[in-house]
């Protein structure tokens, strides 16, 4: 397994995709996409993000989420539950084409996490996050002011078995530790997103069925100063990103920020077009961040 930030020329074969998807993903951008150029954010300032659980989608759905993808002008994208596939292949080079950047975590064997950005990278804090499956968690800093350090993540699901609950207790716990240990500086300017597999105590309605570390997770969070984005900006309604075969819906997808970036989150809002149009069985979380780079939105808003 290897992270690594791909440029926006094509695509590293490091990140554990091979020849064959690749070649395959690039067949089928050249028959199917069409060039997009970026007009920058409607709004001065305002940083746009968005992730969405791919389902470790194949060729055609994988298409069909690119195209979705390139109808939106997002500055910052986190696909979870990605694969060493085509589909994925497919994705990471049509971002490319767009002029994103890309961290793709991505083993073979499991599912991992991709970041695409098209605001500067300063550095990766891939490294910095000491999990058990560090091929679900992807991170970096944006140059950005004030400095976003993104985290992408992907827990892991689980059924019954004692070996799933160990895996997935295991992965919560080293992942909330690798959180604290970070250094002050980056735990103030987090910004994590991803797919939780889980649901905090305060679900409405109550979902049972669950162990006291999965609903831990939220409160760890919590104690780190760390909100749920959707919090900020309540309507009164609880959203859910994923519908059960028996109708009932869960939340487990989410955005979560640092203290300091609270009065920054100017909306946070769950999308369900995404499982409407069956590109996906989650929905997609959307937000804007309200930055400080004036300058650096208004001259991509003429590229």
């Amino acid at each position: 397994m290897n992270s690594n930030i791909l440029g926006t020329r094509g695509i590293s074969l490091r990140t554990g995709v091979g020849h064959k998807p690749l070649s395959t993903a690039v067949r089928f951008l050249r028959q199917t996409s069409s060039q997009r150029s970026w007009h920058g954010a409607d709004n001065c300032g305002q940083l746009r993000g968005i992730t969405l659980n791919i389902g470790a989608a194949a060729i055609p759905r994988a298409g069909a989420i690119l195209e979705w993808l390139n109808h939106r002008e997002d500055d910052l994208i986190v696909l979870t539950e990605t694969s060493c596939g085509a589909g994925t292949a497919i994705l990471a080079a049509g971002l490319c084409q767009r002029g994103y950047q890309i961290v793709a975590t991505q083993p073979s064997g499991d599912r991992g996490v991709l970041i695409a950005t098209r605001v500067p990278v300063r550095r990766r804090i891939c490294s910095s996050l000491d999990v058990t499956l560090p091929w679900r968690t992807a991170g970096i800093l944006l140059d950005t002011s004030p400095v976003l350090a993104v985290i992408g993540v992907y827990v892991p699901s689980r059924d019954r078995s004692p070996a799933k609950i160990t895996r997935k207790e295991n992965f919560i716990n080293s992942f909330l530790s690798a959180l604290t240990g970070l250094p002050r500086q980056i735990r103030e300017s987090l910004v994590i997103a991803g797919d939780y597999n889980v649901v905090s105590r305060r679900h409405n309605p109550a979902r049972k069925g669950y162990f006291t570390y999965e609903y831990e997770m939220h409160e760890t969070l919590e104690n780190l100063g760390l909100t749920a984005a959707h919090e900020l900006h309540d309507n009164g309604l609880h959203p859910y990103s994923w519908i059960g075969h028996t109708g009932d819906g869960y939340l487990y997808d989410y955005v979560h920020i640092a203290g300091a970036l609270r009065s920054r989150i100017s909306t946070c809002e769950y999308l369900h077009a995404t499982r409407e149009q069956r590109l996906s069985d989650h929905a997609a979380v959307a937000f804007s961040c309200r930055l400080d780079d004036a300058d650096y939105f208004a001259s991509q808003a003429h590229t």
